[in-house]
């Protein structure tokens, strides 16, 4: 798992797990979480359901990114 997020007042690490998040605390407890927020499995039954959103919400692509146009 590389594209986790360090929360940044908590410092729980928040990274996607299989369709849902993986959230690790600092103290160790872990739990894993639906894009939303939901409490799934796990010792850790709180999460921050923004960095939830960031971490397993749908990736979205835009046109505006990317190489100009060949002239």
């Amino acid at each position: 798992m590389s594209e986790g997020l360090h929360h940044p007042f908590t410092g729980a690490l928040y990274e996607p797990d299989d369709g849902l998040v993986r959230v690790t605390a600092t103290d160790g407890r872990v739990g894993r979480f639906r894009a939303d927020g939901r409490w799934v499995a796990g010792e850790l039954r709180e999460a921050d359901p923004q960095l939830c959103v960031w971490i397993g919400g749908p990736r979205y692509t835009s046109n505006r990114v990317g190489s100009p146009p060949a002239s």
